[in-house]
């Protein structure tokens, strides 16, 4: 085991190895560090470097050609090779993260155990909510509740998480492994094993025992380009009343026991659909009605509607605005109406002149383009609107 995969090393002395300065950085080298430098998922360290001359906050830790390189912003003092260094976690969140890994560990061997063509495409650990994203043919609420429940028994079990190094050789022969041995570069692999439940590599931090986890909770999934986006977070039990506050209040309201929720959910968002489907066929028969006029030789097709949805008005101007015609709509809603207006070319009218006039006339608001102008009034000068468009005309 490396200092930085041992769990619960929060502090230590070493020596600097090595130190540039790049962009008000420190890039810092040492003789040995408790900072997980990141992969697997799971972020780096963050924390303090100090001595009696010197203070720094750890920014980022990476590794790369095998050195792992510590980023430090210069709080106060001076840095040089060779001096001895206090380090130090930030405890918080390293130990949120550790949990949220070994969580994920436990909940994908339980999602194995449900779903058998289930494979990890990535996992995005953070300190309040982690991501894991997954393949699968279908995936649902009650899979995900199964393997919820999976997951929190074994926590509560306390079982051991064995980790330990074994050889490519050797991990190409542990029955169930979860592994993509081809992208492994190194000869010895680090295996991480939830006792009886889940084996699988992973260089990543991770508790000693399950029950230290406290708990697992998913919040929300998702499909997402491709993959299903499963959230959750752990240790958690204020958010746990906060669920159950808005649980009871939702049934108060409704009227319906827990467990008929999501069914009385459903059946309301079948039966808004289905009305919304209506409301537009209706809307669409309404948009028929219209009057026509000729003036001089113009074509003016208008009407005055009532809360009618805006893109099937528009639609309908749009579909009316023939050789040398007019349109003009008014829908009056709530607190205002809108005013839509269609021009064709040859008509000699443009829809944002004729618009203009009537928003400067009735104190409204809006704009458009030459064919197509769009704004708003007050309801009680629909009528007025008319008139005006018709006095512009002749």
């Amino acid at each position: 085991m490396k200092t930085y995969q041992n769990p619960f090393l929060h502090k230590n002395e070493t020596k600097v190895k090595n130190i540039q300065e790049k962009d008000d950085f420190l890039l810092v080298e040492l003789e040995d560090t408790i900072f997980y430098p990141g992969g697997g998922g799971q972020p780096h360290d963050k924390g303090i470097i100090k001595n009696e001359n010197f203070d720094g906050e750890l920014v980022e830790v990476s590794k790369k050609d095998g050195k792992i390189i510590h980023k430090i912003k210069q709080v106060k003092g001076k840095l040089s090779s060779g001096d001895s260094v206090i380090c130090e976690q930030d405890i918080e969140r390293r130990l949120s993260l550790l949990r949220m890994h070994s969580g994920e560990h436990i909940f994908m061997g339980a999602m194995l155990k449900i779903i058998k063509d289930i494979k990890v495409n990535k996992i995005n650990l953070r300190e309040d909510e982690s991501s894991l994203f997954v393949k699968c043919d279908d995936l649902t609420w009650d899979q995900i509740f199964k393997a919820e429940k999976i997951t929190n028994q074994i926590i509560k079990e306390g079982r051991d998480i064995i980790v330990k190094d074994v050889s490519k050789e050797e991990a190409a022969k542990i029955p169930g492994l979860r592994i993509k041995l081809d992208r492994i570069k190194d000869e010895k692999i680090r295996i991480v094993e939830i006792k009886n439940h889940d084996i699988s590599a992973c260089a990543g931090v991770h508790a000693l025992k399950t029950d230290f986890i406290g708990n697992f909770l998913v919040t929300k999934f998702n499909l997402v380009h491709g993959s299903y986006e499963i959230r959750f977070k752990t240790n958690i039990s204020d958010e746990f009343f906060d669920y159950a506050r808005v649980l009871r209040k939702t049934t108060s309201i409704i009227k319906k026991d827990v467990t008929q929720i999501p069914e009385f959910v459903e059946n309301l968002i079948k039966d808004n659909e289905e009305k919304t489907a209506k409301l537009r066929e209706l809307s669409a028969k309404i948009a028929d009605d219209f009057k026509q006029e000729k003036i001089k030789d113009i074509n003016f097709i208008y009407s005055i509607f009532e809360d009618i949805e805006k893109k099937q008005l528009t639609d309908k101007a749009n579909s009316l605005k023939k050789e040398k015609t007019v349109v003009c709509f008014l829908n009056k809603l709530k607190d205002n109406a809108q005013v839509i207006i269609t021009c064709s070319e040859d008509s000699g009218f443009k829809a944002n002149e004729l618009l203009k006039t009537i928003l400067e006339k009735f104190n409204g608001k809006g704009g458009g383009r030459d064919n197509f102008a769009m704004g708003a009034i007050k309801p009680e000068f629909c009528d007025k609107v008319i008139e005006t468009i018709k006095e512009l005309l002749k």
